[in-house]
């Protein structure tokens, strides 16, 4: 992106404060140099009684500035009001970044930032997108200047989970460890400890993919990292319904599931895992341990373990 095209004010917005300061160091790379940028650093609170700063006027040695807003979803209403006056009335010699959580509050410089093309989102993977989660450790690894081999990365998934920050920190200490060159899963499991949520869905995915130690495996974690055994249940069900859906041929938005084509691809090949009569066993077996989990005697786990086994075992 050319100087003349860059938006003057960006908005990057998402849950995680890490992806949104990950996005904001790429967009400063574009600006410049770390060590030849004129950068302020501030949060939004801080602006309610600081002097606004100067967006107009460029640096005194002609190095690029820049102004770095957190928590800009709690920019008090007369900095979000002086903000969006000062964008119609272009140029600015300061780029801005502000990283917000949410836009309830600045949702009319929201919309003109968005307009002006500044607007970006910067959210984590879906539960259920384990390639994009995959990626995201490959590029922590590669922010740290290493590569790691894939079962690595899966091992880092497994003892960090789903969780951004905790992501980075194993990444951290399997780098800060492990010799020059790639790192490879033995690196990993030698300094990197705790087990991880990957998340219901993936619990799903491995059971449907007929691997059962991985599926007990993965439904161990999100059963110890606080995961409700009925949602965890009703993540598996969703899955079997769409498995049951995509081998009906029926169009998955019409009995309200959520099916992206690329999806539907691939529960077309999974659907191979079962053979005759093997998926209405399986949803039959989840009826069976919902009613087990609502009204019986049982441990919910323990009627979720034996569930996950039941279908993920081949007959």
């Amino acid at each position: 992106m050319s100087a003349g095209s860059r938006p003057p004010i960006w908005l990057v917005t998402g849950p995680e404060e890490l992806l949104l300061r990950r996005a904001a160091d790429r967009i400063l790379e574009q600006l410049g140099d770390a060590t030849d940028l004129d950068l302020v650093d501030v949060r939004a609170a801080e602006l309610r009684d600081a002097a606004l700063p100067d967006l107009r006027t460029g640096s005194l040695f002609g190095t690029p500035r820049a102004l770095l807003i957190r928590d800009a979803q709690d920019l008090p209403a007369e900095v979000s009001a002086w903000l969006l006056g000062e964008l119609e009335r272009l140029p600015w010699a300061t780029t801005a970044l502000l990283l917000a959580t949410g836009t309830a509050r600045i949702g009319k410089l929201a919309r003109r930032v968005g307009e002006l093309g500044g607007r970006m989102e910067a959210a984590p993977p879906r539960e259920w997108e384990d390639r994009k989660w995959q990626q995201l450790v490959a590029d922590e690894f590669r922010r740290r200047g290493r590569s790691a081999d894939a079962a690595a990365v899966r091992a880092i998934l497994d003892h960090a989970g789903l969780n951004v920050a905790a992501i980075a920190e194993k990444v951290a200490q399997a780098v800060s460890a492990a010799p020059s060159g790639r790192v490879n899963a033995e690196q990993v499991a030698a300094v990197v400890v705790g087990r991880g949520s990957r998340g219901s869905f993936a619990v799903a995915d491995a059971m449907c993919e007929r691997r059962p130690a991985e599926a007990l495996t993965l439904l161990r974690g999100a059963l110890e990292s606080g995961a409700d055994p009925v949602m965890v249940l009703g993540a598996l069900a969703y899955r079997l319904r769409a498995l049951v859906a995509v081998a009906a041929g029926l169009e998955p938005r019409s009995i309200g599931l959520n099916v992206s084509p690329a999806q539907a691809r691939r529960l077309q090949s999974v659907r191979r895992n079962f053979g005759p009569g093997e998926l209405t066993s399986a949803y039959r077996t989840l009826a069976d341990a919902d009613r087990e989990i609502k009204g019986g005697e049982l441990p919910a786990a323990l009627v979720l373990e034996r569930a996950v086994a039941v279908i993920a075992e081949r007959s």
